[in-house]
């Protein structure tokens, strides 16, 4: 059974190794752990995993801001499942589990970035659309 609950700070380790699994551009990898940690909680964003057979296989967070043109602003971030349990619908109970809490937190919209094209189908699958001009630009501060 697929158990979604709020990320603790004990969660750390197994969360940096499923984020390990999703990319390999972490920024400072060797303070990975200790972000996560002081990641516990937050005023403006929560992390979720997910569980089965007590072993946390799944990670995933939202944080949200207003924005004066579209109200409040929900962004999934860092949605990663086990590759050794991909398939079971674990990706699909912390999307329904952080749709929920964008909901409860007032969201209107709903962003996310994916390139991968299994999540991008299990992104489809819950309504979201692919924006036909790219425009997300990013830059690294140091």
């Amino acid at each position: 059974m697929i158990t979604v609950r709020k990320f603790k700070k004990e969660d750390a380790g197994p969360a940096a190794e499923l984020i390990n699994q999703l990319t390999p551009n972490i920024n400072q990898p060797d303070k990975l752990i200790r972000r996560l940690e002081a990641m516990a909680q937050g005023a403006d964003y929560q992390y979720l995993v997910a569980e089965l057979g007590g072993m946390v296989v799944g990670f995933g967070g939202l944080a949200w801001y207003p924005i004066p043109s579209k109200g409040f602003l929900g962004w999934i971030e860092e949605l990663v499942v086990d590759n050794k349990v991909r398939g079971q619908g674990i990706g699909q109970e912390l999307m329904r589990a952080l749709l929920k809490l964008a909901k409860a937190q007032g969201c209107q919209v709903i962003k996310l970035t994916a390139s991968n094209p299994v999540a991008r189908t299990l992104y489809e699958s819950f309504g979201f659309q692919t924006k036909l001009e790219s425009t997300l630009m990013h830059k690294k501060l140091t």
